[in-house]
């Protein structure tokens, strides 16, 4: 699991990945989407469903009609009975952990679960790199995420301490088309 004396480093590899790494987003993505298809093979979320103890669950009302209609009531029903609306107008599931977490760990809604569920842990979406620092405050919270992180630290040949210029992963072309800001999902 992660640990406080990890924060200097990671933060360090933020800033490789934003500003010293020399691959376009694109190859990044798809080093990030293998490492995790090679991670994910050997963790199996059932054994833990931390994120579902633990995270808010964000829904929109397309998840709110689905859900609805997979308990057989009303959307408005539904949102009386699990959801709550932020003072910014986001909704999301009122309990943690998810009232639709069996005792087995599994999701009792996982066909129709919110789109928040069926996206996270995010690292199969672009533009991994904008998402960095969510990327950091989720290996607290998932295994695969943590594992990933790790990983890539090997992967794309990021040193320990080290803030010299960095040379890309091996077969990947240098470019410097880097954004500097991209969208960051909340979880």
């Amino acid at each position: 699991r992660y640990s406080p004396h990890n924060q200097a480093e990671d933060s360090r590899l933020r800033t490789f990945l934003k500003t010293r790494l020399n691959l376009s987003i694109t190859q990044t993505d798809a080093i990030v989407r293998s490492t995790t298809d090679e991670v994910w093979s050997q963790i199996d979320c059932r054994q833990c469903a931390h994120c579902c103890r633990t995270l808010e669950v964000v829904v929109d009302s397309a998840d709110v009609k689905r859900l609805a209609a997979r308990l057989k009531v009303t959307p408005a029903d539904f949102s009386r009975r699990y959801v709550q609306t932020a003072e910014d107008r986001t909704m999301h599931l009122a309990a943690s952990p998810c009232p639709f977490l069996g005792e087995d760990n599994l999701c009792t809604v996982y066909e129709d679960r919110p789109s928040d569920c069926r996206d996270f842990p995010y690292l199969h979406e672009r533009h991994f790199v904008s998402r960095s620092m969510m990327m950091i405050d989720n290996t607290a919270i998932c295994p695969i995420v943590f594992t990933v992180w790790q990983a890539l630290k090997k992967r794309l040949g990021f040193r320990r301490g080290a803030r010299g210029r960095q040379t890309p992963a091996a077969g990947f072309p240098a470019t410097h088309s880097r954004p500097r800001r991209g969208r960051r999902r909340i979880s």
